[in-house]
This record gives C-alpha cells, structure tokens and sequence, in this order.
C-alpha cells in the first residue's frame, strides 16, 4: 500500500519493472484517477476514504498502460518438452530423464517415478491420490534402435497444483552440465557464480553454488575427459616414447610437495640429431613491449665463431 504522494505513472513504471501479472492498488487520502479517464463522476471528498481496483475475470488491465514486452526465457520451449504418444528420444532413458524433469519445471509440479528402470519409466503426477490427479506418462525401450518412445500419456493436470517457481527438486548438477556443456567449450574460465547468475537471468531459476560447481565440473569432464586421467596418460607416454625411440628427451616437471603437473618437455632423438647439421645463422626477432615505450625493441642474435656461445646485441 502507497501511503506517499504517488501519481500514476509512477505506479505504473514500478509495476512494469516489477513484471507483475495483476495489480490490487489500495489508495487512501484521496481518490485514485488515470491520466486521460472521465473525472467527472463523483467523489468524495473524504480523507479516509479508501479506494481499491482489483482486475475482474483475470483481465490483465495493466497491458493497457504499459507497453513493456515480457523477457522471454530459455525454458519457455521446456513446456513442449512431452507432447505425444510415440514421441521418441534418441538419447535412450538418459534423454528421456531429462526431458522429463525439464517439462515439469517448466510446467510447475512435481511427479513420483512409478518405474524407473533402463528399459522402462512410469511417472505419475505427485498428486495422484491426494487431489486425484491422473497426469502420467509411459516410455518404454526400442531395443532394435535404442530410442526411447512415449508409449502412454495423460497431459492434463485436475489438481490445480501446475504453478512454475524459481526452484525445483528436480534440479540436479546432471542437469545444470547438460544446459552449460555448449558455454564451458566456448569459454573454458566459466565460473559457478557464473553459472548462477546466468540461470537466474535466463532461465528464470534459482540453483545453489553446489549444483553449479559440480555442474562445471561434470561438463568438463564430459568434454575434455577426467583430468586426473589425463595426468596418468602423461607417465603411460614418456615411458612408451622411450621405448620406442631411443635417445629421446622427455620430462614431466611437477611440484614434489604437493604433486601437482607443472608442464612437460618433449624433445624427440629425430629432431636432435637433424639440429646437428644446421648451419648457423643471423636472425632478427621483436619484443613487444607494453609500458611506456609504444614499440618494439629489436634483438640481433648469432654463433660467436671463437667460443661457440650464442651472443645477443
């Protein structure tokens, strides 16, 4: 309730950035008249008089003063997600799981796994029995091809509990990896503040640190493997290359207190060997340099004929 000297526009610019559906305006000390209405019926002129509009039959009456266009969120297309009998998942159960608690949040309710198995899901509306609501859905395995198909489906909820909030038990890091894979292989920093804030703004929903951690986390390791086995690969490598070509140089630099990969140095006997023959030469390279100084410093560089040392100039 407004009890300050607030006009119209006001209002309706509050309303607007607050992407309200309906609007309940109490006013008091006066009456309440929109700029360009017929003020010419009677009012009374009475300091406690309390003056109250509340839209009729779901009508959206603020579309008529404000002209803002709503945000159109990523999940809007999730509504769509189950649609029909014979519908298929080429992703097998996996897909389907998902799809699955993608629909729901998008739709608003919650639903039990009656059957949950690789060649069979039930899923039931969690309502069933208190409100009698007979939602469900029946996908079973193609074993031929792998697809999953929608083999039952009864997409109408009687319980009235269908309302989208910001958060869902549903949600999960498999999930949250599933809509970032694409965001962690264009930028690989992505952090899990990120992650959050990215979700709020564009998807309408509110996940934990934790699940957009491990959510980081599982997109990596679903593009670019385990790290911990790539770290493994190394050792498998140096040992195999030595073996296979001899008088090769390769060593893996770690921090001996912690264990941690520093970097690795491959040298290969082929490539040694051909160096050997190489005459020397003169040669020019520039550096850059970032302070001050906008320009590059040249450096001259050759073999001192006498001690067979590089010199630089």
């Amino acid at each position: 309730m407004l009890r300050n000297d607030y006009d119209l526009n006001t209002l309706l610019s509050f309303a607007c950035s607050s992407d309200l559906e309906h609007v309940n305006v109490s006013v008091q000390n006066g009456p309440f008249i929109p700029h360009g209405e017929d003020d010419s019926g009677n009012q009374e002129d009475d300091s406690t008089i309390e003056w109250s509009y509340v839209p009729q039959d779901r009508v959206d009456t603020l579309s008529k003063y404000c002209h803002h266009e709503p945000k159109i969120l990523l999940t809007a297309s999730w509504a769509q997600a189950i649609r029909e009998v014979g519908q298929l998942f080429e992703g097998g159960v996996n897909e389907f799981r998902r799809v699955l608690k993608m629909y729901s949040m998008e739709v608003g309710f919650e639903y039990d796994l009656v059957k949950n198995t690789k060649e069979q899901i039930i899923a039931a509306c969690k309502r069933r029995e208190s409100n009698n609501c007979m939602w469900h859905v029946y996908a079973t395995l193609q074993k031929i091809n792998g697809y999953f198909y929608i083999r039952t489906l009864n997409n109408i909820h009687a319980c009235g509990g269908a309302i989208r909030t910001t958060k869902n038990s549903r949600m999960s890091s498999e999930l949250v990896a599933s809509l970032i894979s694409g965001k962690i292989r264009d930028k690989l920093l992505t952090r899990p503040t990120d992650v959050v804030y990215d979700f709020k703004v564009n998807y309408g929903l509110d996940i934990t640190y934790h699940y957009a951690w491990w959510g980081v986390e599982r997109a990596k390791n679903e593009i670019f493997d385990y790290q911990s086995l790539s770290f493994d690969l190394l050792r498998w490598y140096k040992e195999e290359t030595e073996k296979t070509n001899l008088r090769s140089i390769i060593e893996i630099d770690y921090d001996s207190n912690i264990g941690r990969f520093k970097r690795v140095f491959v040298s290969f006997y082929a490539c040694i060997y051909g160096f050997w023959y190489c005459r020397p030469i003169v040669f020019l390279d520039g550096t850059f340099l970032k302070g001050r100084y906008k320009g590059n410093l040249l450096a001259a560089t050759a073999k001192d004929g006498d001690q067979g040392n590089p010199t630089c100039t």
